[in-house]
């Protein structure tokens, strides 16, 4: 016997295994992929970072000397100068060179090192290698077949290994042998005149707390000419790529929870229905309130419970399977995939949370059960408190349209923050829709059941009339079906926008094959005739041209300022980025746009003012050129002046991107890595490498989309099914008094077929409305055209629909099967 509100609970939540059972899935499922996900990104920045930290160490730049510099007489005096530069916490000097050891043929790499911690972090040593004795790595320990204690020789002289560390790693992933000694012993062996091949030496920087190491590295390379800096730097791209993949996952998350929790509240909205008698009873017999309310929160807190434990197990059982084939598909190698305990905690608990308040909803319509209205059987076609819900979501689509507007109105404004209430306005848009839908849907149906009935007979006609009572009781099934369209609406349609612009972005941005551009933007100090040359001497460079960044300048009287950029127009023309002209002394090229605008052609002369002090207002006159050429500008700028016209260079005409034309584009890539060293602040990419890098981003996350959305289908098919099918089962009894009336056997599976799929069929319509409005609506924040993903909506409702057919035929056939007399005197509660 049964004494407790926890028992009954549980008793009733036992007697509902199928609803017990989906609800845990379907939790289960969820939890799993968002634990999975977002441990696979904490161990794909962890490897990014263990990467760096292996390569670098506690190092944040490297500062080497190139041959113009004399390090017999500078090497203290740039290190003074390094360690009193601000920004700069610790700095390590390391002298490279090559020395012959044992019997090998080649030289081996060594480094003299210092005693502390900046060169213990980046060599990975633990003990300091005195006079007399060195480090060695693991592959060449095994080469030469020694051990710790071995002694070796080096340039002759015999030395003692001490440690044996791992072999390390070049930037480009590839390993070398490497012997670590003592500083002043490399000093003393080349101070000797040993047969070696000297490397230039170099000194590691520590860079303090918050510092911008792109300026850190301009101010230290402008303590000497011809230092060669090296950033330790992750990998930008994949970096880039894992934060946006990450921003995904957690926008997905959050809208998968969602559906999961529409769907268990629909599920025990039915099964409040199903108990509404037992509920009754309870409450006729002095059950509180409270009190059922509790037994409700219970059944909902332990299938919760239960769930996220399920996920939170299935996760740690399959993470050493499943995040190497994720690693693999994403292209994101992993150097520690370790179960992390703390992300896999903090998304179960959060994602309990969230399920839970959403749980307090049938919990709290639990409260609201009355003996004498549990006894009407709840068909009330009308809902309760229907005007209120009318007028509450006239009120909020009020409020969303006002929201719009004042978006739209303000959208010039950058304080007003357009962006945000374009966002508040769609919000309470899909609220206002998700709250009227379930009130007018009813009359609805109503007024088109005449018209269905002339379409489809008397069968449809009956199927739809029985529907409308049930519209207040299934209301969850419908916006569930809704939200989770309106997911596979925006979700692959975005991703299928965004793909296509991407890709258009990418061909306007490359107007040759590989481009070099200044990180520092705005505040670049490269010499664009210096790196034009250095790039110019390289192998497999065809063409090069430099751009500087645009500058602000004013045409004669008139007030409007526009941009110009200075440019090296004779090498441009050679690539055929601008027309060729035959003086470029004094000429300027206009765009079209501003050549329409302004009623020029060629030979027409300008009057150019270009800004020169802080103050906005001051521009002066710097000349008057010539019109030489009008065409379609390759970049967003209104004029191309050449660099060698000095009155136009100010503050703001800084480098800004070299375009150059390759013989073979990988090999011209390998090479021009060499020129980082020079102009540490150069990034270099290529048309290839841009849609390669766009098409590797865009296939994961395509890729945790579509998990994401199988997740979602079919844990709406799933609980939709289920729903819809404990409807028709408590239904039963009605059914039987059709077929005792005129209804045969088929007519009965065609009546259950058309409440079905018009359930699905109005959650789908509704859900791919929104999503296409809002679609749209997304052009107010960024105007760029949609490219809606026709193609996998329609396989999504292909599926669903079928999955329709497969079940509720069958099932549908059952019910009709079974004699009329048994169902008419068997109670289904």
């Amino acid at each position: 016997m049964i004494h407790s509100l926890r028992g009954i609970a549980l008793r009733i939540l036992a007697r509902n295994k199928s609803i017990l059972s989906f609800s845990v899935i379907s939790i289960s499922l969820a939890v799993f992929l968002m634990i999975t996900m977002s441990s696979f990104m904490a161990n794909a920045n962890r490897s990014i970072d263990h990467e760096v930290k292996q390569q670098y160490g506690d190092v944040d730049m490297m500062v080497g000397y190139t041959n113009e510099v004399d390090h017999a007489t500078s090497d203290q005096r740039i290190m003074d100068l390094m360690q009193s530069t601000g920004g700069v916490r610790q700095i390590s000097p390391v002298m490279l060179s090559r020395m012959f050891v044992n019997d090998l043929a080649a030289p081996v790499a060594v480094a003299g090192i210092e005693d502390d911690a900046l060169s213990m972090s980046r060599y990975h040593f633990t003990a300091y290698p005195g006079r007399g004795e060195l480090i060695l790595n693991e592959s060449l320990a095994e080469e030469l077949q020694l051990r710790v204690g071995s002694r070796m020789k080096v340039e002759g002289k015999a030395y003692t290994v001490t440690e044996i560390i791992g072999d390390p790693v070049a930037a480009a992933g590839t390993t070398s042998d490497l012997l670590l000694m003592n500083r002043e012993e490399v000093r003393q062996i080349k101070a000797a005149g040993a047969q070696h091949d000297a490397v230039s030496s170099y000194v590691m920087v520590q860079a303090a707390d918050d510092t911008d190491l792109l300026v850190l590295s301009e101010q230290l390379q402008e303590l000497e000419p011809g230092l060669t800096i090296e950033i330790a730097a992750q990998n930008s791209t994949l970096k880039a790529g894992l934060s946006i993949l990450g921003n995904y996952i957690l926008v997905i998350s959050v809208l998968i929870v969602m559906v999961i929790s529409l769907l268990i509240v629909s599920n025990f909205e039915g099964m409040l229905h199903k108990y509404r008698f037992q509920f009754a009873v309870l409450r006729s017999m002095g059950a509180q309130t409270e009190q059922l309310f509790k037994i409700v929160f219970i059944q909902c807190t332990v299938t919760n419970g239960l769930g996220v434990l399920s996920g939170l197990l299935v996760s740690l059982l399959g993470y050493t399977y499943i995040i190497p084939w994720i690693s693999g598909l994403f292209l994101v190698p992993l150097t520690d995939s370790r179960f992390d305990v703390g992300v896999a905690a903090m998304v179960a608990v959060a994602s309990f949370i969230i399920l839970e308040l959403f749980m307090l909803i049938p919990a709290y319509r639990s409260t609201k059960i009355l003996p004498l209205k549990m006894l009407e059987m709840n068909q009330n076609t009308d809902f309760r408190g229907r005007k209120g819900r009318k007028a509450l979501g006239k009120v909020l689509m009020a409020a969303s349209l006002f929201c719009i507007l004042f978006g739209v109105a303000f959208s010039g404004t950058p304080s007003a923050n357009p962006e945000l209430s374009f966002l508040i306005g769609f919000l309470l848009f899909v609220w206002s829709v998700f709250t009227m839908v379930p009130v007018y849907l009813p009359g609805v149906l109503a007024k088109v059941s005449p018209v269905l009935k002339l379409l489809g007979g008397r069968v449809s006609y009956v199927a739809v009339k029985n529907l409308v009572p049930q519209v207040k009781k299934n209301t969850f099934v419908i916006l569930t079906i809704s939200l989770a369209m309106m997911i596979a609406v925006i979700g692959s349609s975005l991703l299928n926008t965004i793909q296509h612009n991407e890709r258009n972005y990418i061909k306007t941005q490359y107007a040759t094959d590989i481009q070099v551009v200044d990180r520092l933007e705005n505040s670049s100090s490269i010499d664009p005739e210096q790196l034009k040359q250095r790039i110019s001497e390289l192998e497999g460079i065809q063409e090069v041209s430099t751009v500087s960044r645009l500058s602000p300048a004013k045409q004669g009287q008139d007030g409007r300022v526009i941009d110009y950029a200075l440019a090296d127009l004779e090498a441009l023309a050679a690539q055929r980025l601008l027309p060729k002209i035959s003086d470029v002394g004094n000429a300027v090229i206009v765009s079209n746009r501003y050549a329409d605008e302004h009623g020029l052609s060629i030979g027409d002369s300008i009057a150019l003012s270009v800004y020169q002090e802080e103050d906005p207002e001051n521009f002066k006159n710097a000349g008057t050129l010539t019109v030489a050429a009008i065409t379609e500008p390759f970049q967003q700028a209104d004029m191309y002046i050449d660099w060698s016209n000095a009155a136009f260079h100010t503050k703001f005409t800084v480098f800004g991107t070299a375009y150059i034309t390759p013989v073979n584009e990988i090999a011209a890539l390998n090479q021009l890595e060499g020129i980082k060293g020079q102009f540490p602040t150069v990034d270099i990419s290529s048309y290839a490498q841009a849609l390669e890098n766009s098409s590797n981003m865009y296939t994961r996350v395509w890729s945790f989309f579509l998990s994401a959305i199988i997740v979602i289908m079919l844990s709406v098919t799933i609980g939709v099914f289920n729903s819809l099918i404990n409807n028709i089962y408590s239904k039963r009894k009605e059914y039987a008094v059709l077929r005792a009336i005129s209804v045969d056997k088929k007519g009965l599976v065609g009546i259950i077929l058309t409440q079905v799929l018009l359930y699905l069929c109005i959650g789908m319509i509704v859900g791919i409305s929104l999503g296409i409005v809002l679609l749209y609506a997304f052009r107010l924040i960024d105007p760029a055209p949609v490219h809606i993903h026709a193609t996998f909506v329609t396989a999504i409702m292909g599926i669903m629909l079928t999955l329709v057919l497969a079940v509720f035929i069958p099932y549908a056939r059952s019910l009709a099967n079974k004699k009329v007399a048994s169902e008419l005197n068997h109670s289904h509660v």
